[in-house]
Order: C-alpha cells, then sequence, then structure tokens
C-alpha cells in the first residue's frame, strides 16, 4: 500500500499539503494525523485518494506508540512525509512557561518522532517535508520558543537531508513567512 502521511492535516498548511498531495501523488491511501477528527473526515471528503483519519494528540506518548503499531500493522510504503503539526505563542517567554514546552514537544520533538517512525516505511524516492518558518532564520523576541522550535526544524532537516541522500530520500524543509491559517487564532 503506497500511502502519505499528513501531520497538522485538519487546518492551515497541512490541509494545503494533503490537497496538493492528493493532486500530484498516485497513492492507495493518505493517512490525516491530528486532533479534530471532524476536520479530518471533512478534508477526506474532498480527496480523490481513499483517506485514513487518525485523531492524535502527537505532544502525547501513546499518539506516537500508536502511529508505531498502525505502521506495524499495516507495512505501508510511505512515499510523502508531511510535518505541519506546530504551533506558536506571541508574547513574552516568562509569561506563557506552560504553553511554551508544548511549542517544543509539538513542533520539534513529535516531527523527530515521526519521522522516525515514518522512515522505516520509507524507500528510494520518498520525501520528507518539514514545516519551518521565516522564524527559523533567526532569534524572534516575544516568539522565541517557537523561533527556536523552528530553528530545530531547519536544522535538523538539513542534517537528516544529507545522512538520506545516499537512500535516495529527498528532505525539504518549507520556511513560510507569514501565512493566513488558524495559526494566529491559536
Amino acid at each position: 500500500m503506497r500511502i502519505a502521511v499528513v501531520t497538522g492535516a485538519s487546518s492551515g498548511m497541512g490541509r494545503d499539503f494533503a490537497k496538493a498531495i492528493d493532486s500530484r501523488h498516485d497513492l492507495d491511501e493518505i493517512w490525516l494525523i491530528a486532533r479534530r477528527k471532524d476536520r479530518l473526515d471533512g478534508l477526506g471528503k474532498e480527496l480523490s485518494a481513499s483517506s485514513r483519519s487518525i485523531p492524535l494528540d502527537l505532544t502525547e506518548k501513546e499518539s506516537i506508540e500508536h502511529l508505531r503499531a498502525l505502521l506495524l500493522q499495516e507495512k505501508p510504503e510511505i512515499e510523502v512525509l508531511v510535518n505541519a503539526a506546530g504551533f506558536g505563542v506571541f508574547g513574552a517567554f516568562a509569561d506563557n512557561q506552560a504553553e511554551q514546552s508544548d511549542i517544543v514537544t509539538l513542533n520539534s520533538k513529535a516531527l523527530v518522532d515521526v519521522t522516525y517512525e515514518c522512515l522505516k516505511y520509507m524507500r528510494k524516492g520518498s520525501s520528507i517535508i518539514n514545516l519551518g518558518s521565516n522564524s527559523s532564520w533567526q532569534p524572534v523576541p516575544y516568539m522565541a520558543v517557537y523561533g527556536a522550535s523552528k530553528a530545530f526544524v531547519l536544522s535538523f532537516s538539513r542534517a537528516l537531508g544529507a545522512e538520506l541522500r545516499p537512500r535516495g530520500i529527498r528532505v525539504l524543509c518549507v520556511c513560510p513567512g507569514w501565512i493566513r491559517t488558524e495559526f494566529f487564532e491559536r
């Protein structure tokens, strides 16, 4: 079974990437991962490829274990992995400590964990697309942890790309500027 895996698929860039992959790839299934199942189901109805809604909160260890078990059970061939799950907080670091830790968990740790689990099912010609940010390039006061998490994504993507080049697996880190998504509402 040839699939794509898209995290953060319930809205924003993840949703857009799922649609783009659907229009450009001939896949058996697109696995849509995010917390909001109703949104994933709605997106699935818009795709021409079959889709699988997988409601997971990637900040929870159990969600990564669930994904690992599902991959082991299905043994798919992953053609594309898109790590688009993420969020940020505007404001001073000292005023938002709890949310700041969640940013690191989702934007950096979950991205690493999902990539690790999916990589086992990728082959020559597969692609990994990680969502960085224009904030990846320099420190961002009042978005310090978000910017740092996206700098991590950029650095990780560059290093991983070098490691996977001999295997024929491409890694791309997309670093967009401000785009109107639900990011600003959160």
